[in-house]
């Protein structure tokens, strides 16, 4: 007897992010010396003060069941935080934490999307978007990367061929994820003005808030407070923290959205562990003081980036000003090659890994074939080594 499967489910890809550190992991296991690229997070650990609200919690025997959508504590330090920050007024009714802010995005993706209806996603974007839009019954629209890296990364003329009647929500990103860019002000208000009077849920994934150095990252509803209604926005201590493991992620919103998502908490991850949300609150007190020296190693590593990519022949780069990531444009080389036709770069990604043991996520995953994407979140020596045996791939197509 054969049973079905779901077909909704069956449709999705696993994450090539997660497949491609895991791939990365087994090669070094095997005694090869791997630069790992790929991975998302920060190389510094927690800062002491976090893990000590942890450990604190612990011994005071805070090990039973919190609230679903984070207790009342943790909820009113997360409006604390957007008030401070951002200049938003939240209530803590409006605010949903989870266990991080993909299991936030997931939610909210059931919470909002109906069968056939539209998500516009701007690439080059996160891998989980489109996947999480699929598993709600929905479909993806992919709007394409302006070809210039000059150019706007997003404009409302970009937009617009995309549109249909079914088009229910829009997700951006910024600082961005794979492409490291950070939206300018005048860009995102020119953004939020054009959104106005769109009757579409945006929602805003601000998870590299603390990480853009040559201007601030600014939220779009601070800039258009006109589109509270609709706006939500997603963030998380994950990055900004250096807490990927922790797993803590949240959102602010419309009171029936936030009702929706904690629903469905109820029902999935139940809640957050109690010494983690005081470890969190510890941590939303401190604020970007808690990484500030941090930041400054992570722009001096993307300096450093930036000037070894430069060197080699037929490579280009969208701006990096946000995040801890470079989107690198290696087209013009692997249009030498027909082995990497149609701008492969998933082909050249397993080359990288197989003959030089370097791992960076193919464009393909983030909807840009002819993209590799570099996280520059590692040590200075294996950034230096990691590009040098890049070149040399680079070099042999």
């Amino acid at each position: 007897m054969e049973l079905s499967l779901s077909k909704r489910i069956s449709q999705l890809q696993p994450s090539p992010t997660v497949a491609l550190n895991t791939k990365a992991k087994e090669l070094a296991d095997q005694g090869y010396k791997v630069i790992n690229f790929s991975v998302g997070e920060p190389d510094f650990p927690t800062p002491r003060p976090i893990v000590d609200a942890a450990i604190e919690a612990l011994n005071q025997g805070k090990t039973k069941y919190s609230a679903a959508g984070g207790s009342l504590p943790l909820r009113k330090a997360i409006c604390q935080k957007l008030e401070k920050d951002n200049q938003l007024s939240y209530q803590p009714g409006q605010i949903v934490a989870g266990i991080g802010a993909k299991e936030i995005l997931f939610h909210l993706a059931l919470a909002l999307i109906n069968e056939g209806d539209e998500v516009l996603i701007p690439a080059p974007y996160w891998v989980s978007y489109t996947e999480h839009v699929v598993a709600a019954g929905g479909k993806p629209v992919v709007i394409p990367y302006p070809s210039d890296h000059k150019a706007a990364r997003l404009t409302p003329a970009m937009i617009e061929p995309y549109v249909t009647p079914r088009t229910k929500a829009i997700i951006i990103t910024t600082p961005n994820n794979p492409a490291g860019y950070t939206i300018p002000e005048a860009e995102l208000r020119q953004l939020g003005q054009y959104l106005t009077d769109k009757p579409w849920w945006i929602i805003a994934d601000e998870i590299y808030e603390y990480m853009s150095y040559d201007f601030p990252a600014i939220s779009m509803a601070t800039l258009c407070p006109d589109l509270k209604d609709r706006y939500i926005l997603v963030n998380g201590l994950s990055k900004g923290y250096a807490m990927t493991g922790w797993r803590v992620g949240y959102m602010a919103g419309p009171s029936q959205v936030a009702e929706m998502v904690r629903t469905l908490q109820t029902q999935s991850s139940t809640c957050l562990p109690a010494f983690i949300e005081d470890a969190a609150i510890k941590a939303l007190s401190m604020g970007s003081a808690a990484t500030k020296d941090k930041m400054g190693l992570l722009k001096a590593r993307r300096d450093m980036a930036i000037r070894l990519l430069r060197e080699m022949p037929g490579v280009d780069m969208m701006p990096p000003n946000g995040a801890f990531y470079i989107f690198i444009d290696i087209r013009k080389v692997l249009a030498k090659s027909p082995l990497y036709a149609n701008d492969n770069s998933l082909a050249f990604s397993a080359k990288l890994l197989e003959a030089h043991h370097v791992a960076m996520v193919p464009g393909e995953a983030f909807g840009a074939p002819g993209f590799l994407r570099l996280s520059y979140a590692v040590a200075d020596e294996q950034l230096i080594e990691g590009l040098k045996r890049l070149g040399e791939a680079l070099k042999a197509v």
